[in-house]
Parts: structure tokens; C-alpha cells; sequence
């Protein structure tokens, strides 16, 4: 059977059964009402029987809606339902007409024939009007009550017929039969364009539901896919940071600069495509931490001002409406990404001699602050008709098209700013130009008032070197780290995969331990795992996840599996020092007391 049938029953059947649930308590109110109709013209014995066998009546074709509604096969249920209502209701029609024409035969007046005659006209209209399965049901619940009206009107033993009587009951039994067929075909065009709403529906549903498996698919692909490009990229910045850090001559130095200047600028490539899938997929999440916005900027500032300097740029600070720290409670990486991309631009559409401002200001609203961020620079500007789909993935400019670059950077800056409810635009800038500007609010916080540790350069005992086992599946990055950590003073122990790491664990004392995450035999997740669950003195080691999975979903494994941090890959030399400077502060301690 197709899925459009199934649907169809389906949904009819659910409407059916609700109408039927709907209309019980008016069943029941009307068997109670003719009960207590007959009890005031026949005796009670009488009236009782009567009533109770209405009540079972009603109650047999809850029965039979009831069945019909926990059935698991729509089709078969919908069918036999159709019968039984049509046969019940066609029963409770005739019964309560007999009951009428018993009432009308032992009555002697003519008010209680009158009476029964209306009785049977609110039978017909009860009957009539409500919801049928089928055309079968309707004509069968109907006609005893269409019977019983022509009965009262030929009858000339009663009061009631006369010849403009007959007419009348003949003209309202026509209205009553022609408004409710017409009632049941309306009925049944509402069904037919609900049913075809509920396929465009499921329709839909399904496709969102490919659109979705699709989101996840190209997510899954572009995770796999970072996760390859960073383990020859890491080796690739790796050898050339320590190449540039030898002894070279000018030449070759600028030549190592190069590539890494080249696989830097592939890493943010590569970065901004993950991130703006994750936007995209609606995983991309905030991670709000106190942060010093006045020193974050002028950090960027100052950074971006040699590169400036080169293409004969100036940078310019406005800060002095921001009180010293600004401290905010927000998701200091996104504002940093945003920040960094609006000066890039800034700085690449800018001529030679001009000049690019960064403006910053904050307005206090009770314990919020609402803060407002502008990059102006003195390029052409961005046409009027660019302004809105340059936030847009993959949308640029005429004039970004030719100075190359993916149409990545505002699209995630407009992501990230969403996320963290703020707004971004651009307009034209005083004298010319381009205006971005964001804005955004966030808690005010408490933040240190001193300036940010310097981390890349760890001071290391070198009577005692650092122990540091590391697990990595790879042989070139084992060499990047073995090349990295050689001029340092560290004894650098390399295993390939995690248990190798475990038992080196078993066997001597480490450190610090620098995990892979995706290795053979044992992953470095279960390793960890393994080794916090060890006791002793080497459950306590620290452990940084050394690994290209660097997710947020995958930092919260890590973290949850007992790792003090992680160190991305390609590896940040940055990180990776703040590694060992964490594991080195941790020993001296031991060192002092041995001494």
C-alpha cells in the first residue's frame, strides 16, 4: 500500500474518531432528555426500558469508535468503522423514532402530539447534521426519522395533518436533507483539502529532513576533511617554524617566513569554512567568559599595525570612551574573529597614505552594556546595492572579487554576531569609504587589570628536564614534535598509539602526556580514560589532547574525560607552550623540597 493511502486513512480516521469523542456528551444529554420526555406521558417502567436501551445504543458506537481508534491497521479499521457507525446510528434513528411514535399513539392531547412531532424533527436534525462515514451511514440514519415526519403528515386520525401541515413537514424534511447533503459534501471537501495540506506537509517534512541529513552529511565530510588537511599542514608549519628558527641566512629566513605566512593564511581558509558551516548547521555555540574588551582591541590594533605599515596604512585606536578594564561578560573569541576580519578588510581596500580607524564605545544600561564597534576605512566604499548580501556566504563586492579572497569573513562575522544577539551593517564612511560597524550587549564583569601573560616562551629547568610522553599515530607529526621540543629542555618519550601510551604510564613517571585523539589500536579519548581510572600518582599527570578535532562538541569530550586542555593542530606554538609552562610550574615545587 502506498504512503499517500495510509495517510489518508489515517487522517480520516483521526477525524472521525475526534468528531465521534466530541459529539458523546450530547448523545448522552439527548437519551437522558427523551427518557425524561417519556417519563412525563408513559409510565415509568416505560420511559426507563426506552431510555436505557438509547443509552446502550450510544454506548455501543462509543464502543465501536473506540476500537476503531486503537486499531493498528487505519485501512481495515476505517472500513469496519464505516459499517458499524452507519448501522448503529441507523438504529438509534429508528429506536428514538419508536420511541415518538409510542408517546404519539397513547398520548390524548394534541400538545403532546405536537410535542412528539417536534421531537422527531430534532432526531432528523441531530442525525442529519453531524459527521458521516459515508453516504450508506447518512441515508441510513435519516430515513426513519424522514419516515416517521411523513407518517405524522398523512396521518388524518390526528389532529396535526392538515393539507398546509403535509406541505410544511414536506418542505422542512426537503431544507433539512438538502442543507446537511450539502453539509456532508462541503465535509468532505474540507477532508480532501486538509489531506492534500497533510501530503504537502509530509512532503516538506521529508525534505527538510534530506536537507538535514545533507547539513550533517557535509558537516561529518568537512570534520573528516579538516581533520586530514591539519595533519600534513601541521607538519608542514610545524618543520618550517623550526626551520625558521634555526640558524639561516636572510634569504632562506624570508623564505621560511613565506610558507608560513602561506599555510597561516590556509589555516584561517580553512578555519572560516568550518566555522560558517557550524553557523549553517546551527551548531555553533556562545561561550561567555570574562574579557577585557579595551585591551583585546588594542592587542588586534597593534598586531595589524606593522602589517599596515607594509602597504602604507595607518591604524588609528579610538578607545577613550571605554572605561579602563572593560570587562564584559561574552564570548571574547567571536567579538575577536568579528574585529579581525572588519580591519583585514579595511586595511586590504584602504590606498597607500590612508588611514583606518577602529572606534569603540559603550553605554551602561543597569548592568548590561551596550557596546558599539566601528572599522572605517577610506576605500571606494560598498555600493548601496552590496550592502546587505556581502553578509551572505560566498557574496563579495566587485572590488573583494579581484583582490581575491572566499566571501567567508563577513558571513561569519554576521553568524557570530547573531549568536551573540548583536547586529552587523555598513554604510558610507565620513569623507568616504566603508563604515561596518556592530553592535551588541553583554554583562559587565570583573576582569584582571593586567596585561595578558606571555606564554610562548617557557622557562625550563635544565638540570631537571621536563618528562613529556606523547602518543601520536603519525610519523610526520612525531618528527614535528620531536623537532619542536628538541631546544628545549625536555625528554621527550614518543609512543604511537594509546595503549603503548597506557603502559609507558605504567612502567615511569611523566610530566605531562600529549594525546592524539584519532589512533589506532586505542583512540586517545579511551587512553585517558584509562589512565585516570588507573590510580596513583599517574592519574593525576596532565594530559593536553594534541589533535585537529578541536570542535567545541569534541573540547567537551575532552574536558568531561578528565584532559587539563587541548593543542590544536597545526600546532600553536603558543598553546603548546602554555602546555609545558602549566606542566613545568606544577614540578618545581617537588624540585624545591628535593633540593
Amino acid at each position: 500500500m502506498s504512503v499517500q493511502t495510509l495517510t489518508a486513512e489515517s487522517l480520516k480516521l483521526d477525524g472521525y474518531v475526534r468528531h465521534y469523542r466530541g459529539m458523546a456528551p450530547v448523545r448522552f444529554a439527548l437519551a437522558i432528555g427523551l427518557t425524561g420526555l417519556l417519563a412525563t406521558v408513559a409510565p415509568l417502567s416505560f420511559a426507563i426500558g426506552f431510555g436505557l436501551l438509547h443509552l446502550a445504543l450510544y454506548l455501543c458506537l462509543s464502543w465501536a469508535v473506540e476500537v476503531g481508534a486503537r486499531s493498528p491497521d487505519p485501512k481495515a479499521s476505517l472500513r469496519d468503522l464505516t459499517v458499524r457507525t452507519g448501522l448503529i446510528a441507523a438504529l438509534i434513528s429508528l429506536h428514538a423514532c419508536w420511541m415518538a411514535m409510542e408517546v404519539r399513539g397513547a398520548a390524548t392531547t394534541g400538545v403532546v402530539r405536537t410535542e412528539t412531532g417536534l421531537l422527531i424533527i430534532g432526531v432528523l436534525m441531530f442525525t442529519a447534521l453531524q459527521v458521516h462515514m459515508s453516504r450508506l451511514g447518512y441515508i441510513a440514519a435519516i430515513l426513519p426519522s424522514i419516515g416517521a415526519m411523513a407518517w405524522i403528515a398523512i396521518d388524518q386520525n390526528s389532529q396535526l395533518p392538515s393539507a398546509h401541515f403535509g406541505a410544511a413537514v414536506l418542505v422542512f424534511v426537503a431544507a433539512v436533507v438538502a442543507a446537511s447533503w450539502r453539509q456532508q459534501s462541503t465535509d468532505r471537501t474540507l477532508w480532501d483539502v486538509r489531506l492534500a495540506l497533510e501530503e504537502k506537509n509530509a512532503a516538506l517534512t521529508a525534505l527538510v529532513a534530506e536537507a538535514e541529513a545533507a547539513n550533517r552529511a557535509k558537516s561529518d565530510f568537512l570534520a573528516m576533511t579538516s581533520h586530514e588537511i591539519r595533519t600534513p599542514l601541521n607538519a608542514v608549519l610545524g618543520l618550517t617554524e623550526a626551520l625558521h628558527r634555526s640558524e639561516l641566512s636572510t634569504r632562506q629566513k624570508e623564505m621560511a617566513a613565506g610558507v608560513l605566512d602561506a599555510g597561516a593564511l590556509l589555516k584561517r581558509l580553512l578555519d572560516a569554512v568550518l566555522d560558517i558551516t557550524r553557523i549553517e548547521a546551527g551548531k555553533m555555540t556562545v561561550e561567555a567568559a570574562p574579557v577585557d574588551l579595551r585591551r583585546m582591541a588594542a592587542t588586534v590594533v597593534s598586531i595589524w599595525t606593522p602589517r599596515a605599515g607594509e602597504r602604507g596604512v595607518t591604524l588609528a585606536l579610538d578607545i577613550d570612551g571605554l572605561p579602563e578594564p572593560c570587562g564584559l561578560l561574552t564570548d571574547g573569541a567571536k567579538i575577536e574573529q568579528a574585529l579581525v576580519n572588519l580591519l583585514s578588510n579595511a586595511v586590504k581596500f584602504s590606498p597607500r597614505g590612508g588611514t583606518v580607524t577602529v572606534r569603540l564605545a559603550g553605554v551602561a544600561t543597569g548592568d548590561d552594556v551596550a557596546m558599539t564597534v566601528e572599522v572605517l576605512d577610506q576605500g571606494d566604499g560598498v555600493p548601496p546595492e552590496d550592502r546587505h548580501r556581502i553578509f551572505e556566504t560566498f557574496e563579495q563586492t566587485g572590488a573583494g572579487r579581484a583582490l581575491g579572497g572566499a566571501g567567508l569573513g563577513l558571513a561569519i562575522c554576521a553568524g557570530n554576531l547573531a549568536l551573540l544577539g548583536g547586529t552587523i551593517s555598513v554604510d558610507e564612511a565620513p569623507g568616504g569609504g566603508a563604515a561596518f560597524h556592530f553592535a551588541f550587549t553583554a554583562p559587565a564583569a570583573e576582569v584582571d587589570a593586567g596585561g595578558p601573560v606571555d606564554r610562548a616562551a617557557p622557562t625550563l629547568d635544565e638540570a631537571r628536564p621536563l618528562r613529556v610522553l606523547a602518543a601520536e599515530d603519525n610519523a610526520a607529526n612525531r618528527h614535528v614534535l620531536r623537532v619542536l621540543l628538541e631546544p628545549l629542555a625536555v625528554s621527550l618519550t614518543l609512543v604511537e598509539d594509546g595503549r603503548e601510551a597506557v603502559e609507558a604510564m605504567a612502567r615511569e613517571s611523566f610530566d605531562i602526556v600529549l594525546m592524539d585523539a584519532n589512533m589506532p589500536v586505542m583512540d586517545g579519548l579511551a587512553a585517558l580514560r584509562a589512565i585516570r581510572a588507573g590510580g596513583g600518582p599517574a592519574a593525576a599527570t596532565p594530559v593536553w589532547m594534541l589533535t585537529a578535532n578541536v570542535f567545541e562538541e569534541d573540547v567537551v569530550r575532552y574536558r568531561a574525560a578528565g584532559a587539563d586542555g587541548v593543542v590544536r593542530k597545526p600546532i600553536d606554538l603558543n598553546e603548546l607552550f602554555a602546555a609545558l609552562s602549566d606542566a613545568a610550574g606544577r614540578v618545581e615545587p617537588e624540585a624545591a623540597v628535593a633540593a
